[in-house]
């Protein structure tokens, strides 16, 4: 398939900048309060934009950092197996709808799919899925308006549909490569990835790397309170109360070595993460989390993603087996 000739995004950027007018220190009521019901009530966390009035979703500072953060990775990768590999396909489980308000900046920027496909040498083939109809319709839009104007973009599906659902994950794969590289990023806006959903996509996939939001601080407040069916799924862990320990940091590190534990049992031996952090408590909220079968692929991800000079973005170096 022929590269795309159009970069979507300028160098160094993370996409296109805001207009002035789309900036928003405070979140603006919808000019129509049924739109504003329609979107909280099909798809948690989204708002009208002003960019091009089609939803975006609502995030603190560190969600869009961290899809700045997974664009730089994915770049690394594209330029390093660009006429390396006979194809390359990305997948995204937990889409959303292409588009993040920064709360903190009052800005609308890129999300992952965006940044995904915005990457200097992009990947061959590219699918979306979200289980929110709105996501899907508002990515689908996006997607089809960057067409118009880089013809040579990848193709790409997007469908809707939980990816818990064996029978959804399946009309997902269906669309990839059996023997491509597969990059597949997990990252569910609530703690809510099965573990068998990440096995199914080991099982299937020969050449995989897995980028996942494993939300440790997430994980830790539902086993406080005594919530164990959610954590229980997605550590693959017939007791997580276990887990827990005298404080929030060591729960944390308990739950990371259990989850590390669970990802070599598939073989994905080479793990590498970085941990997502509050300010200003540095506390943890969640890890991104790479793993593979591969010693590549965390050479890779440390290249792209080296010790940053913020403290709300720690790494947390690699852990292999």
């Amino acid at each position: 398939m022929a590269r795309m000739q159009k970069r979507l995004f300028a160098p160094g950027e993370c996409g296109p900048r805001t207009p002035k007018h789309a900036r928003r220190p405070q979140l603006e009521a919808a000019a129509d309060p049924s739109e504003q019901l329609r979107l909280s009530r099909d798809g948690a966390g989204l708002v009208p934009g002003a960019t091009d009035g089609l939803p975006v979703r609502l995030v603190k500072p560190h969600s869009a950092q961290k899809a700045r953060m997974v664009s730089r990775d994915l770049g690394t990768v594209g330029r390093a197996m660009n006429r390396k590999w006979f194809d390359v396909n990305y997948v995204e489980l937990y889409c959303g709808p292409g588009y993040l308000f920064d709360e903190a900046s009052g800005e609308e920027v890129p999300g992952s799919p965006l940044q995904a496909l915005g990457i200097a040498a992009p990947f061959d083939h590219y699918v979306f899925s979200d289980a929110s109809d709105v996501c899907v319709e508002a990515l689908r839009t996006r997607i089809a308006a960057l067409r118009a104007d880089s013809p040579g973009l990848p193709t790409t599906d997007v469908l809707a549909g939980d990816a818990n659902d064996p029978e959804h994950l399946e009309r997902v794969c269906s669309h990839i490569n059996p023997r491509a590289l597969v990059i597949a990023y997990l990252d569910p806006a609530k703690p809510n990835l099965h573990f068998a959903t990440v096995r199914s996509l080991v099982e299937r996939f020969l050449y995989l790397d897995l980028i996942i939001n494993l939300p440790v601080s997430g994980i830790h407040r539902s086993l406080a309170a005594g919530g164990v069916d959610g954590p229980s799924r997605m550590l693959n862990h017939p007791q997580p109360s276990d887990l827990l320990r005298p404080d929030e940091g060591s729960t944390a590190d308990a739950i990371r070595a259990y989850y590390d534990e669970q990802l070599r049992g598939l073989g994905l031996i080479h793990i590498a993460r970085r941990c997502v952090r509050t300010t200003p408590t540095n506390s943890p909220l969640y890890d991104i989390v790479l793993a593979s079968r591969k010693a590549t692929a965390v050479e890779l991800w440390e290249k792209a993603n080296r010790k940053p000079k913020s403290a709300q973005l720690g790494l947390l170096g690699p852990a292999t087996g």
